[in-house]
């Protein structure tokens, strides 16, 4: 494998290994919170990551959570869910090739709060395939733009038991990661690099997914979820932040 400095610098890579851990503890708890942490910080510890790396470790993971539990997968609702995801990942992923780096950041920024905003919400939705087709389509732009898609899709299935929660949400970000990889690579946004990039972050998050296993049935739900939330929002903000003040 090619030199760790060539790639990103050491320190650079532990700041992103500890977040990565931590985000894929969060992620392996509640069913949601690799993208929406560590994204917006890997944005600004070191911008390459995003969206390409992190949609490949996204898919690592997704894969691990739906081996971890995968009677409780929701394979009819996955269906529609994903029918939304692929034609807004294809036109997300034609924007990332003509919007310039600063209006990028800001898309980004402005992407991970409304994803915030939407996971915070209590509307009373079900998984009926009408939802699933709009969460899918919402999710396929925001997750090829900034490798965080999951918000949509959770809301409609905030209401069904954690585990199912946790082994749908990993079922559709795994197929779906690979509908936003492909679309990306279609218009050279992702390639060797990425996923070179991608692989020297697996071993951190792997730790991080087994770490969540036995504190999945342990901690409480409503504290995971509000501190992703809350980090979230946090670095989005110095992330739009950081754009204007560019």
């Amino acid at each position: 494998m090619t030199d760790l400095t060539m790639i990103i610098p050491l320190t650079e890579w532990i700041a992103a290994s500890l977040l990565i851990a931590v985000s894929a503890c969060l992620q392996g708890v509640s069913g949601i919170g690799f993208g929406m942490v560590a994204a917006p910080i890997l944005a600004i510890v070191h911008p390459e990551l995003v969206p390409g790396p992190m949609l490949f470790l996204g898919l690592v993971i997704a894969v691990m959570a739906v081996l971890r539990e995968p009677a409780d997968l929701d394979r009819r609702g996955l269906a529609f869910a994903l029918a939304g995801r692929l034609p807004t990942s294809i036109l997300a992923a034609i924007l990332i090739g003509v919007l310039p780096v600063k209006a990028l950041g800001i898309v980004f920024a402005a992407i991970i709060l409304g994803g915030v905003a939407l996971s915070l919400a209590r509307v009373p939705l079900g998984p009926t395939p009408g939802t699933l087709l709009g969460a899918g389509l919402l999710s396929g732009f925001m997750g090829t733009i900034t490798s965080v898609g999951l918000p949509p899709v959770a809301l409609v299935y905030q209401g069904v038991p954690a585990s199912t929660l946790r082994a749908t949400i990993g079922g559709y970000l795994a197929i779906g990661t690979v509908i936003s990889i492909a679309a990306l690579a279609t218009v050279g946004r992702f390639g060797v690099h990425d996923m070179a990039l991608g692989l020297w972050l697996v071993v951190p998050m792997s730790l991080g997914f087994w770490v969540s296993t036995p504190l999945a049935r342990r901690m409480p739900q409503r504290m995971v979820r509000m501190a992703v939330l809350g980090l979230s929002a946090t670095a989005a903000l110095i992330l739009l932040a950081r754009q204007f003040a560019a």
